[in-house]
């Protein structure tokens, strides 16, 4: 069991919190690991892989011009597919995840394989984070779910 998931739902769980995913280049990773723990039943609602941009566009309603402009891979991206998520799943923290773990996507100069944007959306506020992790795709992936469960822990207070 993976220590920051098991937390991150306990805390959810002692809050009477819920929450939803929408996984990109995690590719379900991050509801997998929390599927794990005690008491995820009454915290995950649902988590939606959202891998490809006809995927974010034609399910989480991400605008295509935004896609095109920004790339999947973007903090502009990232924060729409959280706000989206909570329009079709209920859940009382809705969380984004999208990046490069790997060659082939939109990495440049500025934007090089392992860089990660996380996005937690709340009814009241949105945060964001930008990372940037070494490894291999899997190792880029895990650190991708830990800095994002990290986050939801750090800006709820929980």
């Amino acid at each position: 069991m993976d220590k920051k998931a098991n937390l991150l739902i306990q805390k959810l769980k002692a809050k009477g919190l819920t929450l939803a995913l929408a996984e990109s280049m995690t590719c379900g990773l991050a509801a997998h690991k929390l599927s794990g723990c005690p008491g995820t039943s009454e915290v995950l609602t649902g988590s939606i892989v959202c891998y490809t941009p006809e995927v974010k566009i034609n399910l989480l309603s991400v605008p295509k011009k935004r896609i095109e402009k920004y790339t999947c891979e973007s903090q502009q991206v990232t924060e729409t597919l959280a706000q989206n998520l909570s329009k079709i799943v209920e859940a009382d923290i809705c969380a984004a995840v999208t990046g490069l773990a790997s060659t082939g996507g939109s990495e440049t100069k500025n934007k090089p394989v392992g860089t990660v944007f996380l996005s937690v959306y709340t009814k009241r506020k949105i945060y964001n984070e930008r990372k940037l992790f070494r490894g291999s795709p899997l190792e880029i992936r895990k650190k991708a779910c830990t800095a994002l469960y990290e986050l939801i822990l750090r800006k709820l207070e929980l």
